[in-house]
């Protein structure tokens, strides 16, 4: 009974700790998608409407693509002499205007200072310590168990022979 205990014992630290390191590196590897919302600043350099009209858009250093967590809130910074919007905002010149992300989406905002007039958001939920430890439980106890349940297969000792 004692030599069950701990192979299920062992069965569980097993299965949790390879849930851990796989979970774990795992995020280490997307760490960079995975923070704590912030204000995030796009700048409408001068001269960008101009550009864009002279088909030199490609020559303009906004990115037409972005990665966001639910509470960040974008604020968009025009220091063009030209109004401009994205999605919802309107921006005139010489001034800035913001918008919070408030649930996880994937949207396409027409866009007036990208030459394709089109900006692409995707929000995703932010990593916490508390999604941490869900990953790791809902990883380790079925792979524990699967532990459990082979460790049935091996057997208990080897038998002593009798002559």
């Amino acid at each position: 009974m004692k030599f069950t205990l701990n192979r299920i014992l062992i069965s569980f630290v097993l299965g949790f700790a390879i849930a851990a390191l796989t979970t774990e590196l795992a995020y280490f590897f997307l760490k960079k998608e995975n923070r704590a919302p912030t204000v995030v600043e796009i700048l409408i350099p001068a001269g960008t409407a101009e550009k864009i009209r002279d088909g030199l858009g490609s020559q303009l250093d906004i990115p037409d693509n972005m990665q966001f967590v639910v509470g960040d809130t974008i604020k968009v910074i025009n220091q063009d002499d030209e109004n401009h919007i994205l999605g919802p905002l309107w921006i005139p010149a010489g001034s800035s205007a913001s918008l919070k992300l408030e649930a996880e989406q994937h949207l396409a905002y027409e866009c007036s200072f990208q030459p394709d007039n089109y900006f692409g958001l995707t929000v995703q939920e932010p990593v916490t310590w508390r999604t941490r430890v869900y990953g790791i439980f809902f990883a380790g106890f079925p792979l524990s168990m699967i532990f459990v349940v082979y460790s049935g297969l091996i057997p208990f000792g080897r038998k002593k022979e009798t002559e």
